[in-house]
């Protein structure tokens, strides 16, 4: 409900980065901001309403609040409350248009952790968690203190250093979300899938192989990883073979020939189309422009 959808390819933009020790009395501002905002309490406990839903936000837990829904605080904040909090803006495009912009693409689970990667998988948008407990309170303290103390010092290119520090806090707590939720059946079998496309990245596609390997109808599965990871089966698939291929080129003495084999293509010259579908060059091209190891 009422969730903030950031855009991988682009920064968070930062408005202000502040702290607050309420006194008693003190109460949340009853505003309709056009800025999203996180606050997370080093002590204490604060209250907030928004768009009707009460949050008491406790010591060690965040909370996410959207731009252009109202929120508003009572008498629950309790006297002594610390918070650091962060306010920024969309970065989905257009600010005007930024509460009507649909949510891109699926975010993906998993991707592997040696490969090259295109201007298209960071094209897509990830969902912030609305409130979550930290799980390691001292050290997401210490960060924010950090970029609190970088706001309130000059620095050359002041407010990319904030968009920086801040998409980093959030990536940490949108990976804490994640190994909170308790994976799905459909999930568990996707992450299968990678792993076994990574593992089989030297051979062509084999939809009878995958069908016998997980008792599971090809179709089925397909749809189900395009449906979890925004592209096809077949297409990732390629793309990692590729990826493979050309750290073959760039860290070994292998040719293209050689590479093309140990790779499993039928052929140098079919190899080398579908590696200049895949990066945009030829094989030859490639490694030209890059220093072998």
């Amino acid at each position: 409900m009422n969730e903030i959808y950031m855009h991988a390819a682009r920064l968070p933009l930062i408005r202000d980065v502040g702290s607050t020790l309420t006194g008693n009395g003190w109460i949340h501002p009853d505003r309709v901001a056009d800025y999203h905002v996180l606050i997370f309490v080093i002590e204490g406990e604060m209250q907030v309403f928004e768009a009707g839903k009460e949050y008491r936000i406790r010591e060690g837990e965040v909370l996410f609040l959207k731009s252009g829904i109202h929120h508003w605080g009572e008498n629950g904040t309790r006297p002594g409350t610390t918070t650091l909090w962060i306010h920024f803006y969309d970065n989905l495009g257009d600010p005007g248009q930024a509460e009507e912009t649909e949510p891109m693409n699926h975010q993906p689970m998993l991707m592997p952790a040696s490969t090259l990667y295109s201007p298209e998988q960071y094209d897509f948008s990830f969902a912030l968690p609305k409130m979550i407990k930290v799980k390691n309170a001292p050290y997401m303290n210490r960060k924010l203190k950090e970029l609190y103390d970088l706001y309130n010092a000059p620095r050359h290119f002041h407010h990319l250093y904030l968009s920086m520090g801040s998409l980093d806090i959030f990536l940490d707590l949108v990976r804490q979300s994640q190994e909170n939720q308790m994976l799905s059946k459909s999930d568990t079998v996707v992450r299968r899938l990678v792993k076994y496309l990574d593992e089989h990245s030297h051979m062509e596609l084999d939809t009878d192989r995958i069908h016998n390997d997980f008792q599971l109808n090809y179709q089925y599965l397909s749809t189900l990883f395009k449906t979890k990871m925004g592209t096809s089966m077949f297409k990732y698939h390629e793309r990692l073979r590729i990826h493979h291929a050309a750290e073959l080129l760039k860290n070994t003495s292998m040719n293209i020939s050689e590479v093309s084999d140990k790779m499993g293509y039928a052929s140098p010259y079919y190899f080398s189309r579908v590696f200049k579908k895949v990066m945009g060059e030829s094989p030859s091209e490639y490694i030209k422009n890059i220093y072998r190891m």
